[in-house]
């Protein structure tokens, strides 16, 4: 471990502590709007919301000062005076929108949901926890935006994302990736953070400075838990944890996931018949368009080796499948070899 990784832990567990006393409060304050008339209890309660998001918020951009004072000291970083306008980071989300307009998404889920069938108090408690995140995802976005603008007044132009601890394997995949003047982005609910580098030094002990060096860190389980059993394991046979993520973009079943133009809703993966089995019985197997077009690695591989392609969009996609993680551990069962073999084929191992 180094001092770094060390604070960048710290304020991570800061602003963590911070978004979720924050979600607690501003659940139990949306509880208190009657289920028989959202609007009018909107109106009561929103205020309120208001005032303990923009206080939160206020907190976690104060806390900006004192950890970038301490990373400076632990680089023994001379910056440029700079004083950080706390209340600029107050009051509004990161997309810029006001606190109030976007904190009625709670209201909006609960009556989408209402309106597809489910009942009234689970669609409520489904907008109350749509809430929560919300109330955690302004602490946390507009808490690392001052970090970030107070590092670029003092000279900083190189950050390297601090995983959280139980970071989700989106996170897990840019372990080690540098940013220059801006920070990273982040999905929603992202509870990352950043340490500012000076230029020239090198990423910290403690941050890990890869996908693999991280994945190295986790116990089995935590493996499996932000990876998939599947891709965990294909990743302990020599897979790419970044092939091995992404792959789930274009998974069948995954509700943000595209098939020739199809949007597909869901959020498990989903078997895709490709054939028919000796025994008449469907042949399915589970499988990604990730990577499949002239540009991906398997697409460009497999288009090179058949002459097979078809054209959908702007791209060429090649006509082969290309299996998850999950078939392929199925079809090399016990044989590492051909485990090896499959993940290769597939565009997995390097």
């Amino acid at each position: 471990m180094s001092r770094q990784s060390d604070l960048g832990d710290a304020q991570n567990a800061r602003r963590e502590a911070l978004g979720n006393d924050l979600a607690v409060r501003a659940v139990r304050a949306f509880r208190t709007v009657p289920l028989d008339d959202l609007e009018a209890g909107w109106d009561r309660v929103a205020p309120q919301l208001v005032g303990l998001v923009t206080s939160a918020q206020l907190v976690a951009a104060q806390q900006s000062v004192p950890y970038m004072a301490a990373v400076d000291q632990s680089w023994g970083y001379q910056p440029k005076p700079v004083t950080l306008n706390e209340g600029a980071f107050a009051g509004v989300m990161s997309d810029g929108r006001e606190v109030a307009p976007a904190m009625y998404g709670a209201v909006t889920q609960t009556k989408r949901l209402i309106g597809s069938g489910l009942a009234p108090s689970r669609a409520f408690e489904s907008g109350a926890a749509f809430l929560g995140i919300l109330a955690q995802g302004a602490v946390h976005d507009l808490g690392r935006s001052s970090d970030s603008v107070l590092a670029a007044g003092k000279g900083y132009t190189l950050y390297v994302r601090v995983l959280n601890a139980g970071a989700c394997s989106r996170c897990a995949i840019l372990a080690g990736k540098s940013s220059g003047a801006v920070a990273f982005d982040r999905h929603v609910s992202c509870k990352c953070g950043t340490m500012a580098i000076p230029g020239g030094a090198k990423i910290p002990d403690g941050l890990p400075s890869s996908p693999e060096e991280y994945f190295g860190t986790l116990t089995p389980a935590e493996q499996s838990r932000v990876f998939t059993k599947a891709g965990a394991e294909a990743i302990r046979h020599g897979a790419n944890p970044i092939q091995v993520v992404n792959a789930r973009r274009g998974a069948y079943g995954i509700g943000y996931s595209g098939h020739g133009g199809a949007a597909v809703s869901g959020n498990r993966l989903k078997p895709l018949t490709i054939g028919v089995k000796a025994d008449g019985s469907p042949l399915r197997v589970y499988a990604t368009t990730e990577g499949t077009t002239a540009r991906g690695g398997f697409g460009r591989s497999e288009i090179a080796a058949t002459a097979k392609s078809t054209k959908e969009g702007r791209y060429r996609r090649t006509t082969s499948i290309r299996l998850m993680p999950e078939a392929i551990q199925t079809m090399a069962g016990s044989n590492p070899a051909r485990y090896r073999e499959l993940l290769k084929k597939y565009g997995y191992l390097d």
